[in-house]
């Protein structure tokens, strides 16, 4: 485990777990770059708008050498706070980011994030959203992206912990072969309220997108999913997919699904599912006869459930860390831990 100091106004050691060596990291304190501004290695970094947020400009292949964000609200600014990330990749340029969302204390913060990404032609960016802040926080992620000639964006969004979380999603498909898959997992307990507004537009003809969203909902926790595939007139040879899928482990925890098909173009491949269900009776039966603790049976059924999600994480290092975080907040060790705003992150 490595430690890390911030700027001098934030007194507190922050422990980051996220593993690997080619991880270069940058820190934003409540919104605000806590680096220098300039290039190295191809990566461009600047403020945002008003002193606050972080824009990128990224050229050659990083694709081995993750960037990851890690953004933290200090007990310095209790207040809302709204910022704006924006990326953008040149033609065939390769990233991997990783975005880390913290608290320090357990203020009522608020906090708007707005990401707008651009991806030029032949361009890839892998980005995974790491949602991870405390029981009383009000999260929101407004995330807009562009691709454009045979562009690519895999995006992986996993809501661990957090009091309100809202995520939208939408993804603009401008030009032909440009590929959009998106992919989430969503956990809540207690009294959690969780949305994800997706909407991905294919504006083009000959692009191709995927959703896969999936949550576990314990005791009276609620979530919304509302996904939306459009394909546009003239956006022929479309091939586009969208699921969410949902386990309520309480009869008082509730979900509200409505995927969404608008199509104006007939040469087209589309598909939209939803299911909420429960954990399989049967197959609790099978593994508790194996001698399994029925605590560590429903462990393994929901581990099961959301492998797909995980597994979409390329990184195998940073998939092992997650798939290790999945499994002690599936346990409820985040909740016993309501001294700690980290969550063991």
């Amino acid at each position: 485990m490595k430690e890390y100091r911030y700027m001098p106004e934030v007194k507190r050691v922050f422990q980051c777990t996220v593993p690997g060596e080619n991880i270069r990291q940058v820190f934003l304190v409540d919104g605000v770059l806590q680096e220098s501004p300039g290039t190295q290695n191809g990566i461009t970094l600047s403020t945002g708008p008003e002193g606050r947020g972080l824009k990128t400009h990224i050229t050659g292949d990083h694709s081995e050498n993750p960037l990851q964000i890690i953004s933290v609200r200090s007990e310095n600014l209790p207040e809302p706070l709204e910022f704006t990330n924006t990326w953008e990749l040149a033609p065939g340029a390769k990233a991997q980011i990783v975005v880390c969302d913290h608290t320090l204390k357990e203020h009522l913060y608020q906090t708007s994030r707005y990401s707008h990404i651009t991806l030029r032609e032949g361009a890839h960016l892998d980005l995974l959203f790491m949602q991870n802040e405390h029981g009383r926080s009000r999260y929101w992620l407004d995330l807009d992206a562009r691709l454009y000639k045979d562009a690519r964006l895999d995006s992986h969004i996993l809501s661990l912990y957090g009091g309100t979380i809202e995520n939208k999603v939408k993804a603009h498909l401008q030009e032909p072969g440009a590929v959009c898959n998106l992919d989430g997992l969503y956990l809540a307990d207690g009294e959690q309220e969780i949305k994800y507004n997706i909407e991905v537009r294919h504006n083009s003809k000959e692009c191709q997108s995927s959703q896969l969203f999936k949550g576990i909902l314990d005791n009276s926790a609620k979530a919304w999913f509302e996904g939306l595939i459009y394909v546009a007139p003239g956006a022929q040879s479309t091939e586009a997919f969208q699921a969410n899928h949902n386990l309520l482990l309480t009869r008082d925890a509730k979900i509200t699904t409505m995927p969404q098909l608008e199509i104006y173009a007939d040469d087209v491949k589309c598909s939209h599912g939803a299911t909420i269900g429960r954990l399989d009776e049967m197959g609790l039966f099978y593994i508790r006869s194996r001698g399994v603790p029925l605590e560590q049976a429903h462990l393994l059924q929901q581990m099961a459930f959301v492998h797909d999600v995980l597994e979409h994480v390329r990184n195998h290092a940073i998939r092992v860390r997650l798939e290790k975080m999945v499994e002690s907040r599936l346990r409820g060790e985040f909740s016993k831990c309501a001294h700690c705003t980290m969550h063991c992150c």
